[in-house]
This record gives structure tokens, sequence and C-alpha cells, in this order.
């Protein structure tokens, strides 16, 4: 079954590893932008965001995103980023795996939503091995590096 993990939800003392870790995979992010630590307490404190972090041992790792929550659909957004020293390591598809029945049992949900940028494809493979497909597409999403990125929805029944 892999590592074992737990979960546990962002709080603001949480937030300088939050914020390593987002700036650092920013490039992979929609919204590519590097932030302070003050304009991260701000936009914690006044959206209260649903982040949950991901342990190892006790030690954060990454989190959890969830966004977009859809009761008519019964659908939600997740998405997550790992901390560059745990990469490669297979611990993000661990957390998928372990956190996706946790959210089932906790939330009234069957869908849950992604989008990955095209040129993620590390993170498209770990969504195809968890039973995501693609189901959209948004094509010119963005630029980088001067180069079109499409914005790719995906989703997992559970």
């Amino acid at each position: 079954m892999g590592p074992a993990l737990t979960f546990e939800r962002l709080e603001e003392n949480h937030l300088p590893f939050f914020l390593e870790v987002r700036n650092e995979c920013r490039s992979f992010l929609h919204d590519d932008r590097a932030f302070t630590l003050e304009e991260c307490e701000r936009w914690f404190r006044t959206g209260r965001p649903e982040y949950w972090l991901i342990l190892l041992e006790g030690e954060p790792i990454g989190y959890f995103r969830i966004s977009n929550r859809d009761p008519a659909e019964r659908s939600i957004y997740l998405g997550a980023d790992i901390h560059p020293r745990y990469r490669g390591r297979g611990l993000a598809k661990a957390a998928y795996e372990q956190f996706l029945p946790l959210l089932k049992r906790r939330e009234d949900i069957g869908v849950v939503r992604l989008e990955v940028l095209s040129h993620n494809v590390t993170a498209q493979g770990l969504y195809a091995r968890l039973g995501f497909v693609e189901t959209g597409r948004k094509i010119g999403f963005d630029r980088r590096n001067g180069q079109p990125v499409d914005s790719i929805v995906m989703e997992r029944q559970l």
C-alpha cells in the first residue's frame, strides 16, 4: 500500500512550508506568480482556503488543495504539490491513494476533478496511473517560456 501518510488541515503556522513548496513549483501552477509570506498570510486569513498538509512520519512533505465544490454534481477539484526533497519517490501517488478514500468518506462526492497544465507531463502520467481521464482542454490557457500551454481537465469517479 505504500508509506503511511497522515493529513491535517493547513493552519497559519504551516504557511512558511506551504509557501516554500508553492513558490518552488509555481511554473506548473495555473497562477505562476511568486508570493511573499505577508501576501500569503493575508490570502489565508481572508480566504480561509481548504488545504491539507501531507505528512510522512509527522513531517510535512506537501499539501492538497480542495476547491470548486459542486453539490449538485457531487464533485470537487483536488490538487497537490510535493516538496522537491520528496519528489520521485512515489509519495504523491501514495498520498492520492490514501487521501481519496478519506475524502469520499468525509464528503458526499462521486467525482474528483483536477486541472493540469499541458507541459507538466510528469503529473499527467501520475493522474493517468491513478485512474483520472481527460474530459476537456482549455486551449492556449497561458504562455510559459513563450510557448502556449493548455489546461487539461481530468476526472475520476469515486
